[in-house]
């Protein structure tokens, strides 16, 4: 009898239909059957994808679990939710590849290139990213990954130990990112993954805990040292927030009062003035001399020499990694 194969069952996004035959019994092409594919099986198969991505097919969905695809090239090829865990994609040429939805679990991407490519949605836990290039590709929105992603939708759910699995595995896989990159020179992009690595760590903590609470505090404050405009920022509420106290406290500017409750000829801007300049004086620690604090304003002075010193290391620190990211 004739061998009438049916066609691949599988729907492509944009609703097309898989124009392979079905392989086997399964409804679906041998490309898109959810069977693991044996390392071996086909030893042409780098040759054969390569084959249908010069032709500009999409691979979209396709299963490609274990296969040795070392030094395999698929510039611009379209692998949106393939699986490809465990496979062998070392020193691969995947230029503007689209691996959207993939998953990259415990895949070897040793020296691939992925410059430009698309890594929304990916799963890379446990992937070997060993000099990997990842320059110029496309993250989700805040670089958040897909395993963050799900940490948040089980923290929803109150499932807590689901949310704290995820949280660990997103953290890892965080960390990968950034020691590949750091170790190749690119600590303009290594910032944003070393920076979601230590929301993974504060996620893990103990909700309401002083750990937890202060680690927030950093994030705000300074993005835990990966952002010199958030310093800056705070930088600025230091010195005003101090200079509004001092008004309110009261602090002395020869044999005057500054404060907002003394009268001053020259009126507030003026008064307000001479707080903020204050203020700046004690942050930076300059110390003219020509004001000074009395009473609980002391105490206020205190605190603020303390966090300017502090917040002026933080940006240093900050504004330092930028520079020598360029």
């Amino acid at each position: 009898m004739c061998d009438m194969k049916k066609q691949c069952a599988y729907i492509l996004k944009n609703g097309s239909q898989c124009d392979d035959k079905t392989f086997g019994d399964s409804d679906f092409c041998k490309w898109h059957t959810h069977e693991d594919l044996i390392p071996g099986k086909d030893e042409n198969a780098r040759h054969t994808l390569e084959g249908i991505a010069r032709q500009e097919k999409s691979l979209e969905g396709f299963n490609m679990q274990r296969l040795n695809l070392h030094d395999i090239s698929l510039i611009g090829a379209d692998l949106g939710n393939a699986d490809l865990s465990r496979a062998n994609l070392s020193y691969s040429h995947l230029y503007r590849v689209n691996l959207r939805g993939a998953n990259l679990f415990k895949t070897d991407l040793t020296g691939a290139n992925l410059r430009s490519a698309c890594l929304k949605d990916v799963n890379l836990l446990g992937a070997n990213l060993d000099k990997a290039k990842f320059d110029m590709a496309h993250w989700n929105k805040d670089f958040v990954i897909k395993n963050e992603q799900e940490g948040i939708a089980a923290e929803k759910k109150n499932n807590r130990q689901l949310a704290l699995e995820k949280y660990k595995e997103a953290e890892e896989i965080y960390r990968n990112i950034k020691l590949s990159l750091r170790d190749q020179g690119h600590s303009r992009d290594e910032s944003p993954f070393s920076h979601r690595e230590k929301i993974m760590q504060r996620k893990q903590m103990p909700i309401f805990s002083p750990a937890r609470i202060f680690s927030k505090l950093m994030d705000m404050t300074t993005g835990y040292g990966e952002r010199p405009l958030n310093v800056l920022m705070t930088m600025a509420v230091d010195i005003l927030a101090a200079a509004v106290l001092y008004g309110i406290f009261g602090v002395q500017q020869g044999d005057k009062i500054l404060s907002f409750g003394s009268k001053n000829p020259s009126g507030l801007m003026d008064t307000l003035g001479n707080l903020v300049y204050f203020s700046g004086v004690v942050f930076t620690t300059v110390g003219f001399g020509d004001i000074l604090p009395f009473g609980f304003s002391k105490l206020i002075m205190l605190f603020q020499g303390l966090s300017g010193q502090i917040l002026i290391a933080f940006f240093i620190v900050a504004l330092y990694k930028k520079m020598m990211s360029r």
